[in-house]
């Protein structure tokens, strides 16, 4: 199907040029085979943990979470009033990069002929990353959002309407309100304004910028203040506990880029490196390469992760794919069908594959989230009045998007995705009967001493054991010295510096207690 679209796009007999109603046919097709096929895609494919940890937002929505901004948990409550299927839920993903191709394509065909315009556009829509991703993740809403203000920004230095200033501003705070990456998007638009260009209007617009955006971050500083400053350490002191130096993390950080640039693009654009940057998108690629440049640069002591680079990767496309001719968009076009095309043959080939060949942690999890309905059909039926609650937040977020019911999370957990904090009050089931569902055996001693006597079933699909811990007489004030205590050492120290109005965890179990 990919290899069909590249020929499709190619010259046609002669050299003739395509006129623009023709080009855009070729175009609207090609953005409908890639949305069909990212549909076909999120029908087949489980939901992943991190997704139904998301649906959790969805299902209690706040203004503002454990570990980041509120707008995916906002857009899955939307979802959710609809239904709660996977292609559903995902559909914000699914659409998301046929709407930036058109994009590219509507502003690059203002100043580049329409030809150009169109085969960047399909350039863009065929990246292995764009064509695979039909995930739905704190990133969906960012991606989108950047690249909204991104386009308003650019229109407002070229046509210098202050509007389009605030514009860009409204779209750079709801991105905000996504995910703090935003805020490399906004360095580059200072750096871009005030020292690539500048000039008293464009002082003047950052300005704007900055006001329209600032209400959106001061929500988020708001939650933030009342609920102990939670996604603010999150994301700047506890996932990044004692950073240091490690010479593997910038090289996993340049093959990372390499990877979702794709080889055989970046040798073409390295080949047309003296053709030099269009004078009309040259904004686009500083507002890639500046962020880039601070990824680089945080990547000497923390790992980047892939999903760091995909809000600035629309802008790649836009900015620098200018410096190539047609003839090397076409053999760009050409590799990028045939590498998508080997992703979705790997994706294919791993969906076939037994559970028994993955190691077995990864499948069990496997299991679960592909599974879930079949373990919660047997373990219904053995809860009676007992709670069902897991170790972690990615088989506790399978069980409830399964079965309706809230599953917390059952000890330490880990640093990320703590939301269930906010949720659980672990105080009313003192004394009461909860289930714990385990992957390994060997852990059952670690629970079963929070509990008077237990007993444990084994809960078995597709040759794939779990193992249900039926723990009977919850001891809550053991629980609160061995596990809350140490969770609050842990996940809810914060600088004395940041005071804050409330702290639900401390008011719940430590009102009591006087922290330092």
């Amino acid at each position: 199907m990919l290899s069909r679209l590249s020929l499709a796009i190619d010259p046609v007999p002669g050299g003739s040029l395509v006129d623009a109603q023709r080009g855009r046919r070729i175009l609207l097709v090609a953005l409908a085979v890639a949305t069909l096929l990212k549909f076909a895609l999120a029908a087949a494919l489980p939901l992943t943990g991190d997704e139904v940890y998301f649906f959790l937002w969805g299902k209690y929505p706040d203004y503002g979470y454990y570990d980041h901004p509120p707008m995916v948990g906002w857009w899955l409550a939307g979802l959710l009033t609809l239904g709660q299927s996977e292609w559903w839920l995902r559909l914000p993903a699914i659409v998301l990069n046929t709407a930036i191709a058109w994009g590219i394509y509507t502003l690059l065909r203002q100043h580049q002929p329409e030809r150009r315009a169109r085969l960047v556009a399909i350039l863009y829509l065929l990246a292995p990353v764009n064509v695979v991703n039909v995930l739905i993740t704190t990133d969906t809403p960012l991606i989108l959002f950047s690249f909204l203000s991104a386009l308003a920004l650019h229109r407002a230095v070229r046509s210098g309407r202050m509007g389009w200033f605030a514009v860009a501003g409204l779209c750079l705070g709801l991105a905000l309100l996504s995910k703090y990456f935003a805020g490399l998007l906004a360095l580059a638009f200072a750096v871009t304004l005030l020292a690539l260009r500048p000039s008293r209007r464009n002082l003047a617009g950052l300005l704007i910028v900055a006001l329209v955006a600032l209400p959106f971050m001061g929500l988020n500083l708001w939650w933030n203040y009342e609920h102990c400053w939670n996604n603010f350490l999150f994301n700047f002191m506890n996932r990044h506990e004692h950073p240091h130096a490690d010479w593997r993390t910038p090289l996993l950080f340049l093959a990372l880029s390499l990877y979702t640039l794709t080889p055989g693009l970046m040798w073409r654009v390295w080949q047309a490196r003296r053709a030099g940057l269009a004078a009309d998108t040259r904004l686009f690629a500083w507002l890639w390469l500046l962020p880039m440049a601070a990824l680089a640069a945080l990547s000497i002591r923390t790992q980047i992760g892939l999903h760091w680079l995909l809000s600035f990767y629309p802008f790649f496309f836009i900015g620098l794919t200018s410096m190539l001719d047609e003839e090397r968009l076409h053999q760009s076009i050409r590799f990028m069908a045939g590498f998508s095309a080997l992703h979705l043959a790997v994706l294919a080939v791993l969906l076939l594959l037994p559970l028994q060949v993955w190691k077995p942690g990864l499948r069990d999890s496997i299991a679960l989230g592909t599974y879930s309905d079949r373990y919660w059909a047997q373990i219904e039926p053995l809860l009676g009045d007992a709670t069902l609650a897991t170790r972690d937040y990615v088989r506790s977020a399978i069980l409830e998007y399964r079965s309706g019911r809230h599953v917390p999370v059952f000890g330490m957990g880990s640093k990320y995705a703590r939301q269930d904090d906010q949720l659980t009050d672990f105080r009313q089931y003192d004394g009461r009967d909860i289930a714990l569902l385990l992957a390994d055996q060997n852990t059952v001693p670690d629970y079963a001493r929070f509990f008077d006597r237990h007993e444990v079933r084994p809960i078995v699909v597709k040759g794939v054991p779990q193992y249900l811990l039926l723990g009977k007489g919850f001891r809550y004030a053991q629980y609160r010295e061995e596990v809350l205590l140490p969770v609050r050492e842990q996940y809810y120290r914060r600088p004395a510096i940041l005071s804050c109005a409330g702290c639900a965890f401390e008011q719940r179990y430590f009102a009591d207690t006087t922290f330092p």
